[in-house]
Parts: structure tokens; C-alpha cells; sequence
């Protein structure tokens, strides 16, 4: 057995989110600036690297899943060990492998540089990049739309993490994407990323709160009736429609202003940290439009120009805070 390698990038929200978790209309990208891999190699049993052997090791993977079933996915690599239970359910050729196949017995690790906590999906990057490096071992055929349903699954189901799918869609599928909700199958629109205006990606080092701690107090009011609440989840899929035309005609000042308004309805219903406010002051005070790329910890602006980028970068650097200009794709 050779070892393989999976990986998977950062994304930003553009338009629409959070309204994915309620069947809505979303825009989404992904950059090449940040992501996770994982790699699997051939060993004498089953592991899971870094860990403490008792969390990570086993006999081999049909024993962990055994293990996992019965005793949940705990620790720092809860991730992989969500990936691997559900992987292994949503396998053809898992379970039908003999005992000694050397299939059975490898070292799983993984890295990642996306920032943590800030509302880039680094968690998911890590359960796809495993899903994509399990189909590999295992010679699995899954389709982007298969890897997201899984990694939704392992996260929503097996974590209990508040999530909805658009982070796992886009990171599966990459590049620039339209993305319906509604119904059982939706819609999945490629966009060309030439369409894109001048953006840029900015940041706080240090981690926000966890993304599902975000989302459960919204959901719990919307689940509730909320009127304000039902309200800005009904009005963010428009803005994920019009954003499409805007991108197609080529109409940056109206893109902006949708890209504006997602932010202040999403702050109106949802309870923003510090950091997120200053960075969304900090993009409008140098012309920028800007929103949240995610659930919060870093923010997605488009510029009038790209003229302006030298400045907005100097501005967030003095201002503790760290902005690039990301890698579409």
C-alpha cells in the first residue's frame, strides 16, 4: 500500500449564510490560502496521530469503529474519528474486507493551518480532506455532493456541532458556488471566479467561540417563532440571488451594498464579538463592503479597487488584527 493524502481549503461566505441551515440560498468560496490535509499510510494496526494511545489506537479501523459506536467520538482528534464512523458506514468496500487485509491497519495524521475558531470551516476541512484520503485508500468512488452529505453527517450527527451544509458543499465541490437549499437535492451553480471583484480575507489570531455555540441560540429562536429572527432568515436568500446577477453583469457598487446589508441583518438577530465589529468598521472605513466570512473570528470585504488593499492591510496589521488577499479556487 502506497500513502495517500487528502486535503481541503478555508471558505468564506459571499452572500446568503447563515440562511443554508433554514433550506435557504447561499454564495459561497474557497481559498487556497489555508487548509487541511491527511495523509494515511500503511502501520501494524490502526492509529490516529497525534493522540493519547488509549483515544487513538486499535487493532485496526473495523475495531475502532467497533469502538466508536459504542463509546462516541471524544478528544482532540474527535474529528477523524467522526470521519472514519462515518466513512465507514457510507462504504461499498469497508465492511466487506477479510479480516487480515492490509487495508485494515494504517496511520492517520493530519495538519492544518486554517486560523482556529475563526469562522473559516477548519473543522470541516479536516473531515473532508479525511473523507478524500479514506476514498483513496480504500479506492472509494464519492462525488463532492456525497463527501458533503457525510461530513455534515459526522459533524451534525456523531459531534452534535450546530451546522448547516453550505461550508461542507462549497469544500467539497470548491472554486466559486451558487448553492440552493430548498428541496432534497437543491441546487449546485458553478461561477466563474474571473466574475469575482477585488477581495480580501482578514482575521483575529486569537480563536472566537466555537461555531456551534454561535448558531444554537438563533436556532433555538427561529425553532421558537421568533419574529425578528424569522424574518432576517427569510430575507438572506434574496440577497444570494441578486449577488448572482450583480456577479454576471458586473455591478460591484450594488454587489457591495448586498454584501453590507448581510452583515448588518445577520448582526441584528445574532450576537457578535468585538473583534467582529472592528473589523467590519475597519474595511468600511476604507470603502470596503464586508461581512462575516462564517460564524465570526474573520471577515470576507470586497474593495472598490484593488487600490486600496495596501492601505485596508496596513490598517487591520495595527489593529492587531492579520488580511490577505485570497487564492480563489
Amino acid at each position: 500500500m502506497k500513502p495517500v493524502r487528502g486535503t481541503a481549503f478555508a471558505r468564506a461566505g459571499l452572500l446568503g449564510n447563515p440562511s443554508d441551515q433554514y433550506a435557504g440560498r447561499a454564495i459561497a468560496l474557497t481559498f487556497r490560502d489555508f487548509g487541511a490535509s491527511v495523509a494515511l499510510e500503511p502501520a501494524e494496526r490502526f492509529e490516529i496521530v497525534p493522540g493519547a494511545a488509549d483515544e487513538t489506537c486499535a487493532d485496526d479501523a473495523r475495531d475502532a469503529v467497533a469502538r466508536l459506536r459504542e463509546e462516541g467520538c471524544h478528544g482532540g482528534v474527535r474529528l477523524l474519528q467522526a470521519t472514519l464512523l462515518r466513512f465507514a458506514g457510507a462504504s461499498g468496500r469497508f465492511g466487506a474486507l477479510a479480516q487480515d487485509d492490509p487495508r485494515l491497519r494504517f496511520r492517520m495524521r493530519y495538519e492544518s493551518d486554517v486560523p482556529r475558531q475563526a469562522g473559516l470551516s477548519g473543522s470541516s476541512a479536516i473531515i473532508i480532506a479525511g473523507l478524500r484520503a479514506l476514498a483513496a485508500w480504500f479506492q472509494e468512488d464519492l462525488a463532492a455532493e456525497r463527501i458533503a452529505q457525510i461530513a455534515l453527517a459526522a459533524e451534525v450527527e456523531d459531534l452534535g456541532i450546530q451546522a448547516g451544509p453550505m461550508d461542507r458543499v462549497i469544500q467539497s465541490w470548491e472554486g466559486v458556488l451558487f448553492m440552493d437549499f430548498a428541496g432534497p437535492d437543491g441546487e449546485r451553480s458553478r461561477l466563474d471566479p474571473g466574475l469575482l471583484p477585488a477581495l480580501y480575507v482578514a482575521w483575529s489570531p486569537r480563536p472566537g467561540l466555537d461555531s456551534g455555540l454561535v448558531h444554537s441560540d438563533v436556532r433555538a429562536r427561529w425553532l421558537a417563532g421568533d419574529p425578528q429572527v424569522r424574518e432576517a432568515i427569510a430575507a438572506f436568500p434574496a440577497l444570494a440571488d441578486e449577488g448572482r446577477e450583480c456577479l454576471e453583469r458586473g455591478d460591484v457598487e450594488r454587489l457591495c451594498a448586498l454584501v453590507d446589508r448581510n452583515f448588518d441583518m445577520r448582526a441584528s438577530i445574532y450576537k457578535l464579538g468585538r473583534a467582529d465589529h472592528e473589523m467590519v468598521a475597519l474595511g468600511r472605513d476604507h470603502g470596503a463592503a464586508v461581512k462575516l466570512c462564517g460564524s465570526g473570528g474573520s471577515v470576507l470585504g470586497v474593495m472598490p479597487d484593488a487600490s486600496v488593499w495596501p492601505r485596508l492591510e496596513r490598517a487591520y496589521a495595527d489593529a492587531g488584527y492579520r488580511a490577505l488577499r485570497p487564492q480563489v479556487g
